[in-house]
């Protein structure tokens, strides 16, 4: 009979030799044990979760929660209804949206500022806030209660002795339209630009903002009968978020090398405004300022014949306003005419392909006593034309407003930029209640003015002329 595989195993570990590096009493699974113990022993550090981010309503795919078939028939027959007056629905909408919305500070001052320049009272109420309310009266009132009782958000219904100028006001709508996009075109195009200056991310949450807000009108319904007003009003935000970014650029390439090089030649003016690039090498070197005005107006006229002894002059430039009508890119022969010429020239920078633009005088309105009605040259009443490169035209839009110091030449009747002002959108608007945003209701004093017995006006009243020495 043979042994058991176990016996055979158990008499080669008692033949085997002992390993010094191990003790002699060692057990395995004791040791296995300890390990455990030790492992389990030590506690891992919980790794620290930051806190999610809260959804703020600004997001790029962000949609409205769902509502319950309850909760729509009371924004279509309640809160929204037809029968109820504009006023009072569209102030709903706007505190409603408000309690949806996280703004933060900066979304919520320019919200603010967007609807005090609609007629929006939006100024902060001070001791209205829930603190200052019964807990009684909060355990008992709807959210829709208290959110009335604590918003900063209101249109003024006072009478005579209670009325506010700068406000809309419903018993006195003589000098106030229901106008959504021109509310929003004075503010994106004069108002928030003033505001954000050269912050071009604060200019964008600005227009988001504005955006958002006409998006929930027009989806939860609330005025119908503007519809069309409304999506007016955002076609007016789509454009800014375009037009905008290409004015910040236009403002630092303008007048163009072009124009630069004509200042150079005739005005003897444009040293002063180069910074870098072509145009600081026009200013070093008159020749190649020369060169490139000259290949330019050569191509743009194309085949016009000129006076065999013609001589380029130029006007006495003017300050006027402009509105873009047309744009004309250069074509295919026009850039090849451009690179022979840059070829040929090949110790001077590449003159860049131009183009033209068209545009006619316009009176920009902006709140300053404008004098340029009757002061329009009889000459510059119809459309002019000017020369600009081509990554300038693309940045152009038919509708833009510029304001700028302009020449003519003689004979050609090309006209020239001598100096670029400012720049306006296609949608600028100034709003005349932009003048009347720090305007403060007068109040009756009732301390009589300062006279001749009381010249301090404190209303000690003096017997005659106080003692001013002798005038000896």
């Amino acid at each position: 009979m043979s042994s058991p595989p176990m016996a055979g195993a158990a008499e080669d570990l008692q033949g085997d030799p002992p390993n010094e590096d191990l003790p002699e009493n060692l057990d395995m699974g004791k040791i296995q044990l300890q390990d455990d113990k030790a492992q389990e022993g030590k506690k891992k550090k919980k790794k620290s979760r930051s806190a999610k981010k809260k959804i703020t309503g600004f997001e790029e795919y962000y949609c409205d929660p769902p509502i319950t078939p309850a909760e729509h028939i009371e924004e279509q027959e309640v809160i929204y209804a037809p029968h109820r007056p504009f006023v009072d629905r569209i102030e709903e909408c706007i505190q409603r949206y408000r309690a949806r919305r996280r703004l933060g500070p900066e979304r919520e001052n320019l919200f603010s500022k967007y609807l005090t320049l609609g007629g929006v009272d939006a100024t902060v109420r001070q001791f209205q806030g829930t603190r200052a309310l019964d807990n009684d009266v909060l355990k008992d009132a709807s959210k829709a209660t208290v959110r009335e009782i604590t918003a900063d958000d209101v249109i003024q219904r006072g009478g005579d002795g209670n009325l506010a100028s700068r406000f809309y006001n419903p018993n006195h709508p003589e000098h106030w339209d229901v106008d959504f996009t021109g509310v929003a075109a004075g503010f994106l195009s004069e108002h928030l630009p003033t505001m954000a200056g050269s912050d071009t991310k604060y200019y964008q949450m600005g227009v988001e903002v504005v955006l958002n807000f006409l998006k929930y009108v027009d989806m939860h319904d609330v005025c119908p009968e503007y519809h069309a007003d409304v999506m007016g009003a955002q076609l007016v935000c789509k454009k800014a978020l375009h037009e905008m970014p290409a004015i910040w650029k236009l403002s630092d390439l303008l007048p163009g090398d072009f124009n630069t090089a004509v200042s150079i030649v005739y005005c003897k003016t444009g040293e002063e405004r180069i910074v870098s690039g072509n145009q600081a090498r026009m200013a070093a070197d008159r020749k190649y300022a020369q060169l490139s005005q000259g290949a330019t107006l050569a191509i743009i006229l194309g085949n016009k014949t000129l006076p065999t002894d013609y001589k380029p002059t130029v006007t006495k430039t003017i300050a006027l306003s402009f509105e873009v009508c047309k744009i004309n890119f250069p074509d295919v022969v026009a850039r090849a005419k451009y690179i022979s010429i840059n070829r040929y020239l090949s110790e001077y920078p590449d003159i860049k392909p131009c183009g033209t633009f068209t545009a006619r005088p316009v009176v920009i309105r902006d709140g300053w006593e404008n004098t340029m009605v009757d002061s329009i040259p009889e000459e510059y009443l119809g459309e002019s034309c000017f020369v600009l490169e081509e990554e300038i035209l693309k940045l152009l839009n038919v509708g833009m407003k510029l304001t700028m110091r302009v020449g003519t030449f003689g004979y050609i009747g090309l006209r020239f930029i001598e100096e670029i002002k400012s720049v306006k959108p296609s949608f600028y608007v100034f709003l005349p209640q932009e003048l009347m945003l720090q305007f403060k209701e007068p109040v009756l004093n009732p301390r009589p003015a300062p006279s001749f017995h009381d010249f301090d006006g404190s209303g000690n009243l003096l017997d005659g002329i106080p003692d001013g020495g002798d005038d000896e």
